[in-house]
């Protein structure tokens, strides 16, 4: 009895902090806590590979694996064209953000409920569950890169001065995932069905998306409707400034730029409406 009043007091507690926390702001209640954000992203990094026999190998053999699957597939079965590039590079290019993007939701989507001990305990912006669950993925994004260095080389891809705009396509990339994620870990604690929604979603969102196929391959009567997803201007984008020397889009990756802030803040309002309830759900 003890302890369900107790358990009371801290979610009175917690949700008396809200007026405040609006008055002060709460992106400067974050910042505040942003070593509690590198604490648990560190955390994850750790945990993520903790008695694994191939340890943080993983981070490399996943978007290798799936690069040489979609290889042999496009070279021996679908016949897709890989716009004059070699085909393992011409995939290798976009399966890292595309890896990170996909292990990103993966993970932020489970993020409140498996750590929903600290969420009920004490009292600290809910948000850095997500933050952190993409920044550990960036680890991964990294050590990828260690292959993808060597096979530019190899195949003898000539790098410009334009592969500096992998950066901002990145920072896209990752208010859409920020935006996506403070959605579906804010929702997933209602609505348990968007874990077995998860794998679904990142598959159709791939294929929705050009990483196994060009952009030359989508219908042009249809390209105005495709583009409306911000992965697929990213996706091409990194393609073009990478491997072609080439300038993107720049009309279809301001449209991919505006709709990805736009999912972060609603993504992020969302989750702060819904946030003084998380105790309580879980």
């Amino acid at each position: 009895m003890e302890q369900l009043v107790a358990g009371k007091q801290i979610v009175i507690q917690v949700e008396d902090e809200w007026p405040e926390e609006r008055k002060r702001g709460a992106l400067n209640i974050l910042w505040q806590h942003r070593e509690l954000v590198l604490s648990l992203t560190r955390r994850d990094i750790r945990s993520r590979y903790k008695q694994s026999v191939l340890g943080i190998a993983w981070a490399l053999l996943q978007p290798l694996a799936m690069t040489i699957v979609f290889t042999v597939v496009m070279s021996y079965f679908a016949n897709i064209p890989t716009e004059g590039i070699p085909a393992p590079i011409f995939i290798y290019v976009v399966m890292l953000p595309w890896t990170f993007f996909q292990g990103g939701l993966t993970g932020g989507s489970e993020c409140l409920v498996s750590n929903f001990n600290l969420i009920t305990k004490i009292y600290f912006p809910r948000e850095v569950f997500p933050i952190s669950a993409i920044l550990g993925k960036t680890v991964d994004l990294g050590l990828g890169m260690l292959i993808l260095v060597p096979m530019l080389i190899v195949y003898h891809i000539h790098v410009t001065w334009m592969v500096l705009l992998v950066v901002p396509l990145l920072l896209i990339q990752v208010c859409l995932m920020l935006g996506v994620t403070f959605l579906l870990s804010s929702w997933n604690l209602f609505y348990r069905d968007i874990r077995h929604m998860m794998p679904l979603l990142v598959q159709v969102w791939m294929y929705m998306s050009p990483v196994v196929y060009g952009l030359i391959s989508v219908p042009k009567r249809y390209l105005g409707f495709y583009m409306l997803n911000p992965m697929a201007s990213v996706m091409d984008s990194v393609r073009k400034v990478v491997l072609h020397g080439q300038a993107p889009t720049w009309s279809y990756l301001g449209l991919a730029a505006v709709v990805s802030v736009a999912f972060l803040i609603v993504g992020y309002r969302t989750f702060k409406r819904l946030e003084p309830a998380f105790a309580e759900t879980i």
